[in-house]
């Protein structure tokens, strides 16, 4: 089996794992990037900031937006099957000189995150898992049977992108990353990737969607309810996602 292989079996089908991958639509001063998004993960605020700072180089303003930020112009960035081929992706993967890097979350908060947004409002993933479970649409979910969902039905823990793993959403098995940052740590992780991406061109600030946006919601309060019970179902549903997110602090986390 090739890599490229290896790595789309993470994935529903190949359009889905060519969405993840972000590369630069041309040579960048600092390091050529491969960038893995993950929903939930402060993916549109890394989007935006590459996306400005590229624009910045170009001697261009970029139209930063929801709809732009989610279809990079290929000016910009290279996602997609439209604008990738499968050798893009695998020689991008297999350079030691492309700075390979994503960006991830705490499990617990960004699964929260994915009911609040998604489900307790009643978006169309949320008819989607209901159809998969064979309930009513109108039918409330809980967070906790949410979560009971996730632990014990694997087709529901991997229905979305805005719940589904993380490791399998960025290819943690198969791509040695030089750098995965979080969400918990976002603005001085940036910096850093930054800096690797631009060198002296980086602009000093990253584009925080969360308020450009509107674009955030807040966990803690949920998370406060949660009973020894449902982190039980968490760690069941999410366990390599776990050990992956405490393996990144010690290895390949925070930036100095």
């Amino acid at each position: 089996m090739s890599l490229f292989d290896e790595m789309e079996a993470n994935y529903w089908h190949r359009r889905h794992f060519l969405q993840t991958v972000n590369l630069p639509a041309f040579e960048m001063p600092g390091k050529n990037f491969l960038y893995m998004k993950t929903h939930k993960a402060a993916c549109t605020t890394v989007l935006a900031t590459l996306m400005t700072q590229i624009a910045h180089l170009k001697g261009d303003t970029a139209d930063i937006s929801m709809e732009t930020v989610h279809n990079p112009p290929n000016t910009l960035l290279l996602t997609g099957p439209r604008g990738l081929e499968p050798d893009d992706v695998t020689s991008a993967v297999q350079d030691k000189n492309v700075f390979k890097f994503t960006v991830i979350r705490d499990p617990l908060t960004r699964t929260v995150s994915a009911w609040a947004d998604k489900i307790k409002s009643n978006h169309k993933q949320k008819a989607r898992l209901m159809e998969h479970l064979g309930l009513p649409t109108e039918k409330n979910l809980t967070l906790k049977q949410f979560l009971e969902v996730l632990a014990k039905d694997e087709g529901a823990r991997d229905l979305d992108r805005h719940w589904r793993p993380q490791r399998k959403e960025i290819s943690y098995d198969q791509i040695d990353f030089d750098f995965i940052g979080t969400v918990e740590t976002l603005e001085g992780d940036m910096a850093y990737i930054s800096r690797e991406i631009f060198g002296d061109a980086a602009l000093p600030k990253l584009n925080d969607t969360r308020q450009s946006l509107g674009h955030k919601t807040s966990a803690r309060e949920l998370i406060d309810t949660l009973t020894a019970r449902d982190m039980r179902h968490l760690e069941r549903a999410l366990g390599p996602d776990l050990e992956m997110y405490e393996a990144v602090q010690k290895h390949l986390g925070v930036a100095a």
